[in-house]
């Protein structure tokens, strides 16, 4: 019997960090300087929160570091109003502590964790994690296209799924998919996306949102505004 859909028993939680210079996308410095890097990352998580607030499909969580940032990121998204600190040292046991608290507080409920890189991933993607993990999915994974996965959905606590596997290399989804199949968990796998970590990402986002504008799409609702013009300020075309 699938779940229910309703909006309250789907979280989507975004796990960010502040937007400090030399804290945030150090892969991108160079080409970037480090405030470049901190701006840009800032633009993309302005995008996702609000793309994520634009979904009538789920409900929104941030969680954030470190903890005494929090005035700043409720200042910044006055329209969410669930905020809360990540917990653990970590990204391996901050997911999995993540996970475990939110998972912990409703019944049924659906749990999709994304980071605030991937300007291009749209509430219907997260929309489709969460009714995969409603008809039965034990885990549901977005593979990157650097060996990692940009999102990863949960109906039932796993800490060994992070605990037990090396984050933030090129062999980390496969790693994942290897033992979840170990554990006999059910997978359902999503297209796959980019994060944006070193400088091919940039070139390849600033063509992505180049193309999605030259199809009217500059007026979505969805288009990443904020990410678009900080890349049109970091890299001005010729007139």
């Amino acid at each position: 019997m699938p779940r229910s859909a309703t909006r309250s028993n789907r979280c989507t939680a975004i796990f960010s960090k502040h937007p400090s210079p030399g804290r945030v996308k150090t892969r991108l410095s160079p080409p970037l300087r480090p405030e470049e890097a901190a701006a840009l990352a800032e633009g993309m998580l302005r995008d996702t929160v609000e793309r994520c607030l634009l979904s009538s499909a789920f409900a929104t969580t941030l969680l954030f570091t470190p903890a005494e940032e929090e005035a700043w990121f409720r200042a910044a998204f006055p329209g969410l109003s669930d905020f809360r600190p990540q917990r653990g040292e970590g990204l391996a046991e901050r997911l999995a502590r993540g996970f475990e608290e939110l998972l912990a507080e409703t019944p049924g409920r659906t749990v999709v964790a994304i980071g605030s890189d991937q300007p291009l991933v749209l509430p219907e993607r997260i929309a489709e994690a969460h009714a995969a993990l409603e008809r039965g999915a034990d885990l549901v994974l977005g593979p990157d296209l650097g060996g990692g996965y940009y999102l990863v959905g949960l109906s039932v606590s796993r800490p060994e799924l992070f605990l037990e596997i090396e984050m933030g290399t090129t062999g980390m989804y496969a790693a994942t998919l290897g033992l979840a199949r170990e554990l006999g968990l059910a997978v359902e796998r999503l297209a796959p996306a980019y994060d944006v970590d070193v400088e091919r990402d940039l070139v390849r986002l600033r063509a992505d949102l180049d193309a999605w504008r030259s199809r009217g799409g500059a007026a979505e609702p969805t288009f990443p505004r904020c990410t678009d013009r900080s890349l049109r300020e970091l890299f001005p075309r010729p007139a």
